[in-house]
């Protein structure tokens, strides 16, 4: 296994160990926000930029960088933004990830609580596919 491979597998993992923690936080709901579906949806993979996201919704609620040597892994995110968001389902997490130009890449809707253990499907980048599932 290369060193890259292993590396993102560690990044994998802690971001993965920090999201369970969390999830039965009894702070969670008061971190979410209702956010406007509509402004969600603005949100566009290859499109949007830091400063678009920031405009439409605002501080994110945490912001993880995996840039430790000044430029991020190939087909890793630089920066991943995260905002904490309630509706009538429930509580999610809006993960938003950013290249180096700071172009969001990969964007996903991940509900804290889902029944079967199944998540939503994300909208990535050409990229992001090609490096996660090569042909």
């Amino acid at each position: 296994m290369t060193l890259s491979k292993r590396l993102s597998m560690t990044c994998v993992a802690a971001v993965l160990a920090a999201t369970l923690a969390y999830a039965d936080s009894p702070s969670q709901a008061t971190d979410a926000k209702a956010y406007d579906a509509h402004k969600l949806a603005a949100v566009t993979v290859g499109l949007s930029t830091k400063a678009q996201v920031r405009t439409l919704l605002g501080t994110p609620w945490r912001i993880l960088q995996f840039n430790d040597c000044g430029k991020a892994m190939p087909g890793q995110a630089d920066e991943t933004w995260e905002y904490r968001g309630k509706d009538a389902n429930g509580t999610y997490r809006f993960h938003v990830e950013f290249d180096d130009n700071g172009v969001a890449h990969l964007v996903a809707r991940i509900p804290d609580k889902v029944a079967g253990g199944a998540g939503t499907v994300a909208k990535a980048s050409a990229m992001v596919m090609a490096h996660n599932h090569p042909m």
